[in-house]
């Protein structure tokens, strides 16, 4: 193929080329809350109630979400994290998630992105080899790390609850349904163990934003490959232009106007790009769901919440197309879509498009 062949496979508003700003992602947070501020940032949903009448969650607007990352960077650097320390984060896509990626970045740390699945043993090598010194992760995923951290240079330990940040009476109805499910965790703070909501309501915000686009943000360690996991240094202008030209491709939608289905996991490099930074590059709404399955959920989501980009893998959307009750969901209002993380089949594409 010559040198700029696949132009011809572009659509016809596809630039060809693309300029990118010499930011970081803190910073482009804060333009998007400039802009948008009003605009909702996150949605949070755990659960419907009467028929999809009533929603147990919450949202937080673009501008409250700045404050939260705001002082969460304060927190941070308050307890020692410095420049170029690591902080692990354990968390499902939840609005936890994005205050603690930002803040972490905020305060000039590498976050280092961990599957809440892994096992105890899997967690104390992604925490070794790191060198992370800072944890926040769910309640429930602590006796895991209680297991290995002796083994680890965690000193501290930030421990989020999955109904944090929600306000009455979905609180109440997420508190009371988590604590009686056989996987409840409580904690006792103490011992560098802290809470997440505490820290973020006694810390004032102090805005300083890390100016060099070419640190590195991220260590995301990889899936599928030889051995063990090895971390992909990834920099904010990695992570930024990949937000830009994700929206370069989406040419049948509004800035400040989409509200994107965000079911695939943060910590996945796909569901953070497509999901998250995406989402704040445009100023858009993530409509957060902690857990996508049964396929039921997104179905029940993208009708609801009317969503309108569906970043999705393909076993996702073949099991939208083979579900029984498919009819029953309005998914009309979702035009554009992103499949990634395995081939998608032109059949399956085909189905779902119809």
């Amino acid at each position: 193929m010559t040198n700029g062949a696949w132009l011809q496979h572009y659509e016809a508003t596809v630039p060809a080329t693309l300029r990118y700003p010499a930011i970081t992602l803190p910073q482009m947070l804060r333009q998007t809350s400039a802009q948008y501020g009003r605009n909702y940032a996150t949605k949070f949903i755990l659960k419907y109630l009467l028929g999809g009448r009533y929603t147990v969650g919450g949202s937080l607007r673009y501008a409250e979400l700045q404050q939260h990352v705001d002082r969460f960077a304060a927190a941070l650097r308050a307890r020692g994290v410095q420049p170029g320390d690591r902080v692990a984060l354990m968390l499902p896509n939840s609005p936890q998630y994005v205050i603690a990626f930002y803040g972490a970045l905020l305060a000039g740390a590498i976050v280092v992105n961990i599957n809440p699945t892994y096992t105890p043993r899997e967690l104390r090598h992604q925490l070794q080899d790191s060198g992370a010194e800072t944890l926040v992760l769910l309640n429930l995923f602590k006796p895991r790390l209680d297991e290995i951290r002796a083994e680890t240079n965690v000193k501290r330990v930030i421990v989020s609850h999955i109904f944090d940040l929600l306000g009455f009476p979905s609180r109440q109805l997420a508190a009371a349904a988590q604590r009686k499910t056989p996987e409840w965790v409580s904690v006792t703070p103490g011992g560098g163990v802290e809470f997440f909501e505490t820290l973020l309501a006694e810390t004032h915000p102090v805005p300083t934003d890390p100016t060099d686009p070419d640190a590195v943000a991220l260590f995301q360690y990889t899936g599928g490959t030889t051995g063990l996991p090895k971390a992909a240094m990834l920099t904010h202008r990695n992570l930024v232009t990949n937000a830009i030209q994700i929206a370069a491709w989406m040419t049948s939608t509004e800035p400040g106007n989409e509200r994107i289905m965000a079911a695939i996991p943060y910590f996945h490099v796909y569901g953070m790009s497509v999901g998250m930074n995406y989402a704040v590059y445009t100023g858009s709404s993530q409509i957060l769901v902690p857990n996508p399955r049964p396929i039921e959920n997104v179905m029940k989501v993208i009708h609801n919440e009317r969503t309108t980009i569906f970043p999705g893998v393909p076993l996702m959307y073949l099991g939208i197309i083979n579900h029984p009750d498919v009819a029953k969901y309005d998914l009309k209002s979702v035009k554009a879509c992103l499949s990634g993380s395995a081939p998608l089949p032109i059949e399956v594409q085909d189905r779902f498009n119809a």
